[in-house]
């Protein structure tokens, strides 16, 4: 079975022309996609992708070279794509206070959780402590929200701690520090829930 990390998830999963019915549908399985994601939306170097998604480097060529070949027939011969959505292996990272929910801030958050996906279930879940709430919290400061972390150096210190996850999930993100988690190779989804299995039904 492949294990191979699987971030992105297509809000469709058919696509092809309006005009006419496609006169084929080609299938496109989640890791062509995930190479499209990573390659030619997230613009990096072949090496980098092929570490993302957990193959060689002549493995991630031929994976791309078949997704972009897809995606140009669609494109010039009137064909449509059906993405194929494999059970997925990753590590779904989250701010969290009480290890269950998610913390409506980040940056100031007490942990860090890192739950282990396989199959699309948890199978474990492993917590860091947030240096900044830590550094906060030392010098008697009151965390009010984000904005309490001010000077704290967080764009720097955080992200480094996150590298061993796929997916970050969060409420929300200052610009600053998306740049800085999707530079380390995070994918980062937005969520209106808290409880992280619900979070995570909402997800596969």
């Amino acid at each position: 079975m492949k294990n191979r990390n699987i971030t992105f998830k297509p809000k469709s999963l058919l696509f092809g022309p309006l005009t006419h019915k496609a006169k084929e549908m080609i299938q496109m399985s989640d890791d062509e996609l995930e190479a499209l994601y990573l390659a030619d939306f997230r613009g990096l170097y072949q090496e980098e992708c092929a570490k993302q998604l957990g193959v060689s480097r002549p493995t991630f060529a031929k994976i791309i070279k078949s997704a972009r070949k897809k995606v140009t027939e669609m494109l010039m011969y009137g064909k449509g794509i059906e993405l194929l959505q494999e059970k997925r292996n990753f590590v779904l990272v989250y701010p969290t206070n009480d290890r269950v929910t998610i913390h409506p801030y980040f940056l100031t958050a007490k942990l860090f959780a890192f739950a282990k996906i396989e199959e699309d279930s948890i199978v474990s879940i492993s917590y860091i402590d947030n240096p900044v709430y830590q550094a906060l919290h030392a010098k008697g400061i009151t965390i009010v929200d984000d904005d309490s972390a001010k000077g704290m150096a967080a764009g720097r210190i955080i992200p480094p701690l996150l590298k061993k996850g796929n997916m970050l999930v969060v409420k929300s993100l200052g610009e600053g520090m998306k740049r800085n988690i999707e530079g380390i190779g995070l994918n980062i989804e937005y969520s209106d829930l808290s409880d992280i299995d619900t979070v995570l039904e909402s997800l596969i």
